[in-house]
């Protein structure tokens, strides 16, 4: 994987996918790893679901 789709994928919501650039989207790291997680603003106030994609830990 290039770098370049790394970075895409990086800045999708990790819970719904749309692309976060230029929204309201928070960034922090997984709590368990330190993974770096983007969710979208509508995500976050529904308390959407998310995994962690490098150790599996979910959160809301």
């Amino acid at each position: 994987m290039s770098s370049e789709s790394a970075q895409r994928r990086e800045r999708k919501c990790i819970s719904c996918g749309i692309n976060i650039s230029g929204t309201n989207a928070a960034k922090f790291k997984c709590p368990d790893c330190g993974h770096l997680i983007y969710r979208c603003a509508k995500c976050r106030k529904q308390s959407n679901l998310y995994e962690c994609p490098d150790c599996g830990f979910m959160g809301p």
